[in-house]
């Protein structure tokens, strides 16, 4: 994990802290969460449980997304495995302040085709590279 050093608000001295930066593996943690791949997540956190401390740009990371999404089961297996439950992003809110955001759905429209060629050929190869949990180095 990244580490670098940043000033502690109760004194002059520094503190190692989990890099704040965004990155494709915080990316599809968050999409992971909000969509509800809980089986997923939790198995990214058994890997690698250091997938329950990273930090993305803003300060949140898995621990804030899933009180956003209230995701029980996710908030139970990051603390678990040492996520901050006192950890404050850059607006200093906790985890357990975050505010609920709403469902995401998609509705298509009501004229929308069953399915769309978009041309191409007929192998489905997106099911070949399926998702995997983010190495330690990754985060």
């Amino acid at each position: 994990m990244i580490l670098d050093s940043v000033p502690s608000s109760s004194s002059s001295s520094s503190v190692p802290r989990t890099a704040w930066e965004d990155s494709e593996v915080k990316s599809q943690a968050w999409e992971h969460i909000a969509h509800g791949n809980v089986e997923l997540v939790l198995r990214s956190i058994a890997e690698e449980p250091c997938f329950a401390k990273m930090r993305a740009r803003d300060g949140r990371g898995p621990l804030h997304w899933a009180h956003e999404f209230h995701e029980r089961r996710l908030i139970d297996a990051l603390l678990a495995a040492g996520a901050d439950a006192e950890a404050t992003d850059a607006t200093g809110l906790t985890p357990a302040r975050m505010p609920r955001a709403p469902p995401i759905t998609y509705t298509a429209p009501e004229d929308a085709e069953d399915e769309i060629d978009y041309g191409g050929d007929d192998d489905d190869d997106d099911d070949d590279e399926a998702w995997s949990p983010p190495r330690h180095d990754e985060m």
